[in-house]
């Protein structure tokens, strides 16, 4: 039977064999370092695409949401990493090999990534290619091409509301010609004049019931007189009486006929003049809309913008010489000691076997 751990025992082995853990982490450094030498060195360029809220938006409502509304913004990544992009930024920086075409879906996975740094407002478009000119290039690019997506949907999702602006316009202009062509066609139809001849006629209406006055009173005067002149000249009074008396209701017909249509033609003048000025400015209105709806299209939404290309990186992000010899260090003195581990419980082992071993022989 072996005896119990002993730490003091377990550390001078360890020292008594440091010759191990120094050969491991040396074949480990010179076998990293070379390694890292010999691999291809790619450079990562990064352009930054700040997403800008849209315009008129109230800043309260922005702070109040502004966690949600922060999140929110990695839809634009999207744009930033579609393949249909990516794909033309490979055809124009010609980034597949023409003889071992890389399938297009593996080479964005190596050298496109794209980010939203939490709580930002910002997208980092990184790429990353053995040529840093091209990397820097092929950034700006797809940060360019990123904000024109952006731009172009905005667009689009405006011009629906355009479209429905330029309608309500065509509909807005056809009512006002025709209530223009309606006033043109009543002012040509019935002339004003209409008010001057039932004023003649009211004029004229009081001369006839003046001279029916004078008759009936000749009436009056011949009845109280005797003789065959004044029975002669009483029937000629009455017989003018019943004439005026026939002419003043005559004339009182056609007073109130001319006087209806001049109040139903003064009632249309009215309504047909109060919907031609409803129609123009109708008119104007919906004109101004869509003035504006144009002007402003695109605008209602976030707005991106290149804020930084990035620049041609001077050293390789990769490979990380350092971090590949840190890490190769680490995993070989992790590795020596767990084998003089391993080494020094198994000569435990083996060294308290033996003795009861030896017990038993004896017996």
């Amino acid at each position: 039977m072996y005896d119990s751990f002993d730490a003091f025992e377990y550390i001078d082995y360890l020292r008594r064999r440091w010759r191990v853990v120094a050969a491991a982490c040396g074949a480990a450094l010179l076998i990293s370092l070379g390694v890292s030498l010999l691999l291809p060195k790619r450079y990562t360029a990064t352009a930054i695409v700040v997403i800008e809220p849209p315009g008129g938006t109230d800043v309260r409502v922005g702070v109040a949401v502004s966690a949600v509304y922060l999140e929110s913004l990695k839809t634009f990544a999207s744009f930033a990493e579609s393949d249909s992009l990516f794909a033309r930024a490979a055809a124009q920086f010609h980034l597949q090999n023409a003889s071992h075409p890389e399938p297009i879906e593996s080479l964005k996975r190596r050298a496109l990534k794209v980010s939203k740094p939490r709580d930002t407002k910002v997208l980092e478009i990184s790429v990353t290619l053995p040529d840093p000119k091209l990397a820097q290039s092929v950034a700006q690019f797809l940060a360019n091409e990123t904000v024109l997506i952006s731009r172009g949907e905005n667009q689009a999702s405006d011009s629906a509301f355009v479209e429905q602006a330029q309608k309500q316009l065509i509909d807005s202009s056809a009512r006002l010609q025709k209530d223009q062509k309606a006033w043109e066609d009543l002012v040509g139809k019935q002339p004003l004049e209409l008010q001057s001849d039932v004023d003649s006629l009211v004029a004229m209406q009081g001369q006839l019931r003046q001279q029916l006055v004078e008759a009936q009173a000749d009436v009056a005067a011949y009845q109280q007189s005797s003789g065959q002149f004044a029975s002669e000249q009483l029937k000629a009074a009455q017989a003018r009486a019943t004439l005026l008396e026939k002419q003043l209701q005559d004339l009182g017909r056609e007073i109130q006929q001319k006087s209806v249509a001049l109040a139903r033609r003064g009632a249309e003048r009215d309504a047909l003049q109060t919907e031609l000025t409803i129609a123009q400015s109708a008119f104007e209105n919906d004109t101004q809309r869509l003035r504006d709806m144009r002007a402003s299209a695109g605008s209602h939404a976030e707005q991106l913008r290149v804020i930084d290309p990035g620049i041609v990186p001077q050293r390789p992000s990769s490979p990380n010489i350092p971090m590949n010899v840190a890490a190769a260090l680490l995993l070989a003195l992790v590795s020596s000691i767990v084998y003089l581990s391993v080494a020094f419980a198994y000569r435990r082992r083996r060294m308290g076997f033996e003795p009861a071993v030896s017990r038993g022989m004896r017996a």
